[in-house]
C-alpha cells in the first residue's frame, strides 16, 4: 500500500540519480571541454612549432605526404601536414616560401613570370616538328639542335627570320684582340641552358638585318636582341685552335654600335656594364676588364681598367694599355708609347688613380711583377721596383731582340728565389746563364753558366 512516507523516499531516490547523472553529465563536459582544450592547445603548439620549422627551412613535425612538381624554372616542394602544407617555390621566377591552408593552390602554376628587357623580340614557333637528325648535325631543316658535351640532346630552337642563315652565332673579333687566329669561334652553350643564335633577314640585300638572341632552351623564348656578341677573351689550344671564354655567367655585348656587358641569370638578364665602348677585353689572370671609351667631340678616346667583382674602375688613361697588374690590393695600368722610327718604346706606369708613376724611355721590353719590374734596354736587363728604385746590377743579354727567335730572358720565381735565366744564341746546344736572387733582400745567392735550359 503506498503511503506518503514512501513517496517521499520514491522521489528523493529520484532526485538523488537525476543529480548523480546530472553530476557525470557536467563531468563529462568538462572532461570534453579538457580534452578539446588540451588537443586545441597541441594542435596550436604543433602550428607553432612548424612555423618555426618552416623558418628553418625544414619539413612538418607531422609529414602526410610530400610531392615535388617540376617546372623548367625550377620545382616547388609540397609537405602537407595537419590542415596546412609547406610550400617551397624552388623557382627561378619565384622564390616565396609558404605555409598555407591545405586547400590552397600552388602560386603562379605553369606560369613564368619573367620580365624581359628587351621588347622588340620576334614571336617563337613552338608548334613545329622536329626533324629527324641521326648524325646530329647543328642543324636540320631550318631548326637548331643544341647538345651538351656528351651529345646529350638539350633542345631545338625554329628559326623566325630565315632557315638558311640561321646558325649558332660565332664570336665578333677586334683589331684589338692580337692573339686571335680563327675568326669563326663559335660561342658556347651556357650552362647547358643559354645560346646565342644569329639570324639575318634579307641575305647579301640593301635590306639586311643582321640580329643576334640570346635563346634560353629551358625556357623556350629569347631573352634579349644584340648586333653582336663575343667572348670576354680567347686563347690558344696546341693544335693551334682557338677558343674562348665567358667570365663566369657575362658576355660582351654590342647595341647601337658600342659594346657593354650583360650578365645571364636565373632567366633573366642584367645589364651589367652599359653599352657605351668602342672596345673590351678581358684578362684572366687578373680578372680585369679593359675598356676603350668612345671617341670624344675631339675625336679622341681613354682607356680604362675595371674590376667587376669589386666595380672599381680606374681613372682613364691617354694611352692604349698595354697591361695591367694587382700589387698591394691596387691597381696598376701599363702602357707604352712606340717610336716608330727606332722601334723603342716609352714605358708608362699609372696607379689606379691616373697618376703617372713611373716613366721609362726608349726601351725594348717592360714587364710588371708583383714586387718588381723588368726592363731591357741596349742588351742589358734591369730589375726595378714601384718606385724606379733598382734591386740588383744589370745583366748583359747574349743577342739583341728580335733577331732571332730565342726570348732574350725568362723569368721564374720559386719560393722567396727569383730565377733569371739569358739564353745562349746557339739553338742547338739550348745553353742559358741563370742567375738566383733572394726576394727578400735582393742578393745573387747563386750564378749558373753555361747549362742546359730549364725554362719553357
Amino acid at each position: 500500500m503506498f503511503t506518503e512516507s514512501s513517496g517521499s523516499m520514491y522521489e528523493e531516490i529520484e532526485n538523488a540519480r537525476k543529480k548523480k547523472l546530472r553530476k557525470r553529465y557536467i563531468m563529462k563536459k568538462r572532461i570534453i571541454a579538457i580534452v578539446i582544450l588540451v588537443l586545441i592547445v597541441l594542435y596550436l603548439g604543433l602550428f607553432l612549432n612548424d612555423i618555426r620549422r618552416f623558418h628553418k627551412g625544414e619539413k612538418p613535425l607531422i609529414t602526410i605526404s610530400q610531392k615535388v612538381k617540376e617546372y623548367d624554372d625550377g620545382k616547388v616542394e609540397t609537405y602537407t601536414s595537419l590542415g596546412w602544407v609547406f610550400r617551397y617555390y624552388l623557382r627561378e621566377t619565384i622564390n616565396q616560401n609558404e605555409i598555407a591552408p591545405i586547400w590552397s593552390p600552388i602560386k603562379k602554376d605553369n606560369e613564368l613570370n619573367r620580365t624581359i628587357i628587351d621588347q622588340d623580340l620576334p614571336e617563337l614557333e613552338t608548334n613545329y616538328t622536329i626533324p629527324d637528325n641521326i648524325s646530329k648535325k647543328e642543324k636540320e631543316k631550318g631548326v637548331l639542335f643544341f647538345y651538351d658535351k656528351d651529345e646529350n640532346l638539350l633542345g631545338t630552337y625554329k628559326c623566325v627570320l630565315s632557315e638558311n642563315d640561321c646558325e649558332v652565332a660565332t664570336s665578333a673579333v677586334l683589331d684589338e684582340d692580337n692573339n686571335v687566329r680563327d675568326y669563326n669561334t663559335k660561342m658556347d652553350i651556357i650552362n647547358n641552358r643559354y645560346v646565342f643564335i644569329k639570324e639575318v633577314k634579307n641575305a647579301n640585300t640593301q635590306a639586311e638585318e643582321k640580329h643576334v638572341y640570346l635563346y634560353d632552351i629551358n625556357a623556350k623564348h629569347l631573352i634579349a636582341g644584340y648586333q653582336d656578341v663575343r667572348y670576354t677573351t680567347f686563347y690558344t689550344d696546341d693544335n693551334n685552335k682557338t677558343h674562348g671564354l665567358i667570365d663566369n655567367t657575362k658576355f660582351i655585348i654590342k647595341k647601337n654600335d658600342l659594346w657593354g656587358i650583360d650578365e645571364v641569370l636565373k632567366g633573366r638578364i642584367t645589364h651589367f656594364e652599359e653599352c657605351k665602348y668602342q672596345y673590351i677585353g678581358y684578362n684572366t689572370e687578373t680578372n680585369l676588364y679593359v675598356f676603350e671609351t668612345a671617341k670624344d667631340n675631339w675625336g679622341t678616346n681613354k682607356w680604362i681598367a675595371f674590376d667587376a667583382n669589386k666595380k672599381l674602375y680606374t681613372a682613364p688613361i691617354n694611352e692604349k694599355i698595354d697591361s695591367f697588374y694587382y700589387k698591394n690590393d691596387r691597381i696598376y695600368l701599363l702602357a707604352y708609347v712606340k717610336n716608330e722610327t727606332t722601334g723603342k718604346k716609352n714605358y708608362l706606369l699609372y696607379n689606379q688613380e691616373g697618376e703617372n708613376v713611373l716613366v721609362k724611355e726608349d726601351i725594348d721590353d717592360l714587364k710588371a711583377y708583383d714586387k718588381f719590374l723588368v726592363y731591357t734596354k741596349d742588351q742589358y736587363l734591369y730589375l726595378i721596383d714601384y718606385d724606379g728604385k733598382e734591386l740588383i746590377s744589370s745583366i748583359k743579354l747574349n743577342f739583341i731582340p728580335n733577331q732571332t727567335r730565342i726570348k732574350q730572358y725568362y723569368v721564374r720565381i720559386i719560393g722567396s728565389t727569383l730565377i733569371i735565366s739569358t739564353p745562349k744564341e746557339q739553338t742547338k746546344t739550348h745553353l742559358t746563364d741563370e742567375y738566383y736572387y733572394d726576394i727578400n733582400n735582393w742578393t745573387l745567392t747563386k750564378t749558373r753558366t753555361n747549362v742546359k735550359e730549364t725554362t719553357e
